[in-house]
C-alpha cells in the first residue's frame, strides 16, 4: 500500500510513490484508448467506484491512476473510514474537491460502510463527487450491495459516473505477480425502473482484447452523461491519446512525468 504525505489534518493528501497510467499500459491492464477515456470522465470530476471480486487486484492502484486525470485545481479530500465525522465539509465547496475513500467495506476502520458511507454516498446529491473501491466482481454486482446491503436509492447511485471493474489472473507461476486487467467500464444512467448500466468497454472472454461499444453508442453515453459535444468526441480521445503516446515514445512513465504531461494538457487548453 502506498504511503501519504497529508497536510490540513490528514484530509488533503498526495502518495509519496505510486504508479502511473503508462506503468498499467505497459502491464496490459489497459490501452491507450482507454486510457484517453476514463481522463475524460475523470476530466468532469465523475464520481467512480473501482471493483473487483478478490484481495490484491489492484483496485487501489486503479483508483490512484484515475486520479491523477482530475484537473490540477481540484484537491483530494481523504475520508477517515468509519471514524468519518465530516467536519471536513466546512473548509471545502463542491465544485473544487474530490472525495476519497480507502475502500467501501465494513472489514476494517479505516474502511467506510454503514451509515459513514451512505452520508459519504448522499453528498454526492449535492454536487460532491465520490472516488473509492469495493469488493464487487460487477457493475451488477456493486450497484446491488450499494442498494440492498447499503440502503442507497437508486436515484443517489445513478449519480455515480463509472464502474471500473478489475479482473485479476494467476501470473506464470507461484511467484510471479498477478496479472490485472482491466475487465469493464461501465457508466450509470437514472431510469424509469431504477437503474440503467451501460457498458463502454468489456474485456473478451479468455482474450486480451478490449472490446469497445459502438462508436455511435459512446459518443451518446458520453454526451449524455459528462456532457461532451458528440462531434468532438474522437478529436478528443485523440488529443489526450497523443499526449500519453508521446510520453512513451519519449520513454517516460513514472507517475511524475505522467502527471506533469496531464496538467500541461489542462493549462494549454486553459481548462
Amino acid at each position: 500500500m502506498a504511503a501519504y504525505r497529508s497536510w490540513g489534518g490528514g484530509r488533503f493528501w498526495e502518495p509519496e510513490t505510486r504508479l502511473s497510467v503508462l506503468d498499467l499500459y505497459n502491464s496490459g491492464t489497459l490501452d491507450l484508448r482507454l486510457a484517453s477515456i476514463l481522463w475524460m470522465i475523470m476530466e468532469k470530476r465523475a464520481s467512480v467506484l473501482v471493483a473487483a471480486g478478490p484481495m490484491l487486484a489492484g483496485k487501489t492502484t486503479m483508483l490512484n491512476v484515475l486520479l491523477d486525470f482530475l484537473h490540477p485545481a481540484v484537491k483530494e479530500v481523504r475520508m477517515q473510514g468509519l471514524l468519518e465525522d465530516f467536519s471536513f465539509l466546512n473548509g471545502i465547496t463542491p465544485s473544487d474537491s474530490y472525495l476519497v475513500a480507502e475502500e467501501f467495506s465494513g472489514d476494517r476502520m479505516e474502511y467506510m460502510w454503514g451509515e459513514p458511507a451512505h452520508k459519504a454516498f448522499q453528498l454526492m446529491n449535492e454536487g460532491y463527487a465520490i472516488g473509492g473501491t469495493i469488493h464487487a466482481r460487477s457493475a451488477k454486482e456493486t450497484v446491488y450491495l450499494l442498494n440492498q446491503y447499503l440502503g442507497l436509492p437508486a436515484s443517489t447511485i445513478s449519480r455515480l459516473g463509472a464502474i471500473i471493474n478489475i479482473r485479476a489472473m494467476r501470473g506464470k507461476d507461484r511467484y510471479s505477480e498477478p496479472i490485472r486487467q482491466v475487465d469493464s467500464v461501465s457508466v450509470l444512467f437514472a431510469h424509469q425502473n431504477g437503474i440503467a448500466i451501460q457498458m463502454i468497454v468489456t474485456r473478451e472472454l479468455g482474450t486480451d482484447r478490449l472490446v469497445f461499444t459502438s462508436k455511435k453508442e459512446m459518443y451518446d453515453i458520453l454526451a449524455k452523461k459528462f456532457g461532451y459535444d458528440q462531434e468532438q468526441i474522437e478529436g478528443e480521445i485523440e488529443r489526450r491519446g497523443r499526449v500519453l503516446a508521446r510520453l512513451l515514445t519519449e520513454g517516460k512513465s513514472s507517475r511524475e512525468q505522467v502527471r506533469a504531461a496531464i496538467v500541461g494538457y489542462y493549462k494549454s487548453r486553459n481548462l
